[in-house]
């Protein structure tokens, strides 16, 4: 929740972008899944999906803020 404000900012800064922004919430029945499938261990994690690849790429940085994400998305793509 703390993040949630730069995650909006985020997706509307992608707006258009090709890039899409999503949130899960991996509480109760999906924490599981969460940890077999994506390998989660703590929340919130950060994760991107890139095209050239089958599995997602964590975002390790502590840095939350928009122009941190935006530079961990623009290095990927």
């Amino acid at each position: 929740m703390a993040m949630e404000e730069s995650y909006i900012d985020l997706a509307e800064k992608l707006s258009g972008s090709g890039v899409k922004v999503g949130k899960f919430n991996a509480d109760g029945d999906q924490k599981e899944f969460a940890k077999r499938e994506l390998q989660l261990g703590s929340f919130p994690t950060i994760l991107f999906f890139p095209k050239y690849s089958s599995r997602p790429i964590k975002y390790t940085s502590e840095k939350r803020d928009v122009d941190s994400l935006m530079a961990f998305i623009n290095a990927l793509r």
